[in-house]
């Protein structure tokens, strides 16, 4: 009787021995990816309960084209900037200028005679002739153009489309500039640059401040002040809203020198880690007059929050100056900014100062 029983035995032993091989492989292969999870999180010091749990697909930007080196080679790196400004983004685009446009950027006899020489280059390619043509446009007015109002009428309030960022740390973001608007103060700005080479402290400069490398103050470039005039008045009465501690009416430019423009070409360190005004509660407003594709990194990375906003083309970061916040490292392209350092005085005189004496209203 045991011998009848031996084999229906051996095959329930068999039976099990292949569940247990079957099992042991199962976790085998859920236990690697895990493990792998595990080791790539201690490797890149990150935790390893967030490696597993995290679902952030991290985003990977592609350095745009670099313009300014094509630029170089054919003795036109100083027209980078208002080349760009109108809308060339790669030597091949040149293609697409008009005479019109040439006279319209205020190029010297030197710039000119290269870029016709570089138009008729590339007439004769037959790789050129099967892009798609690049909208270009030097024109540097007409974006902030308003009905003119008669005796009664109301002047018409932008909508800034204000959201909170941290209620806690007074941070909020906005829209600012349309599109058009954006490209127009960058054309402003690139123009003018372009006209004041060669004249010492002119055009992009890096003496307003020591964290950025080219900046320019509004009130220098002509029509810039005039065209942002009824924006900016609007938004400062918007202010009040956001920071109901600030007195009414005492919303000034913290000096002479805002707003003004920031610039960075190229590959850019990041700024360190500081506050705009360390001593008073004052306010920063911060808009990107780039376009996301213009360029990679970048972005204001605030301290308090632990993340690094990054704005669309026309969007604003508004927070109070005291608070920490550094700029993320630019990879490649040109990002362009709009900044305004403003004072104020609040209810609460211990955080009150002396309003810088050379501070304005936005009058130009």
């Amino acid at each position: 009787s045991r011998r009848s029983l031996s084999l229906p035995g051996r095959q329930q032993l068999t039976i099990m021995h292949l569940y247990r091989i079957q099992f042991a492989i199962a976790a085998i292969l859920l236990i690697l990816p895990v493990s792998s999870a595990f080791l790539g999180g201690l490797l890149r010091r990150t935790t390893p309960i967030a490696v597993l749990f995290s679902t952030k697909v991290e985003h990977i930007e592609i350095d745009v084209h670099n313009l300014q080196a094509e630029l170089n080679t054919e003795d036109l790196n100083l027209c980078h900037g208002v080349l760009h400004a109108t809308g060339i983004r790669e030597l091949k685009d040149l293609i697409n200028l008009t005479e019109e446009h040439i006279t319209d950027m205020g190029l010297d006899s030197f710039d000119r005679r290269n870029i016709l020489r570089l138009k008729d280059k590339l007439k004769k390619s037959s790789i050129i002739s099967n892009n798609a043509q690049r909208e270009l446009s030097t024109q540097r007015d007409g974006a902030f153009d308003r009905k003119v109002l008669s005796r009664f009428e109301v002047e018409e309030k932008h909508d800034f489309c204000m959201q909170t960022i941290c209620s806690d740390n007074e941070v909020y973001k906005g829209v600012l500039f349309n599109v058009e608007q954006c490209r127009q103060l960058n054309r402003m700005s690139e123009h003018y640059a372009y006209s004041q080479i060669g004249v010492i402290n002119s055009g992009w400069s890096d003496q307003l401040y020591t964290l950025t490398a080219q900046h320019m103050a509004c009130k220098d470039v002509p029509g810039m002040v005039p065209s942002t005039r009824i924006l900016m008045r609007q938004l400062i009465q918007e202010l009040y809203s956001l920071y109901p501690q600030i007195v009414q009416g005492t919303i000034v430019f913290e000096n002479d020198g805002e707003p003004h423009l920031v610039k960075y070409n190229g590959k850019a360190k990041g700024t360190v880690a500081h506050t705009d005004n360390s001593e008073y509660k004052y306010i920063t407003v911060n808009a990107m007059l780039s376009a996301q594709d213009e360029y990679t990194g970048g972005g204001t990375y605030i301290t308090n929050l632990g993340e690094t906003i990054r704005l669309q083309q026309g969007e604003m970061l508004i927070h109070l100056g005291d608070l920490e916040h550094a700029g993320a490292e630019i990879r490649s392209g040109v990002r362009r900014i709009f900044i305004a350092f403003l004072a104020c005085e609040w209810k609460e005189e211990a955080l009150n100062k002396p309003i810088v004496e050379n501070a304005r209203d936005y009058e130009g």
